[in-house]
């Protein structure tokens, strides 16, 4: 079983259908578990209003985005922050270095990467994410 930990940058891809869609899909399409922290939803969702909203797209748009992510999420098993993933980043330098958001989801698919039979793939493109990541022992995309 292929599993992948899903970051707001992939999920993103998907919904907004940007350069690296086709790409995004055809990952997304791979995998047979989705992972990602309870920041997934959260980012996402503020990323579609300010995009949408502030750019002045319109209304029947932003709902229709909104619908699509629900959509996406569903697939999605998301660990909740908690001390685990404190202790995660307390004890690894590399997620000490990182912007906060990106050392808890890092976190994350590191304690989901301990947990099931083979890596995981970070599903991410973030530069400093996909670098960490990388150093961490984790397959990227």
């Amino acid at each position: 079983m292929k599993s992948g930990y899903i970051d707001s940058s992939f999920l993103l891809s998907i919904i907004f259908e940007d350069n690296n869609y086709y790409e995004s899909v055809d990952i997304w399409n791979t995998l047979d578990v989705f992972l990602g922290s309870v920041l997934l939803e959260i980012e996402c969702r503020i990323n579609i209003y300010k995009y949408l909203i502030t750019q002045k797209k319109n209304k029947k748009l932003y709902r229709k985005k909104e619908e699509e992510l629900t959509e996406l999420l569903k697939h999605i098993n998301r660990k909740n922050i908690d001390e685990e993933i404190s202790l995660e980043i307390r004890n690894h330098e590399k997620l000490k270095r990182m912007k906060s958001l990106d050392s808890i989801h890092l976190a994350t698919a590191n304690i989901f990467n301990k947990l099931i039979n083979g890596k995981i793939l970070v599903c991410s493109y973030d530069k400093n994410m996909i670098t960490i990541s990388k150093e961490m022992g984790m397959d990227i995309i």
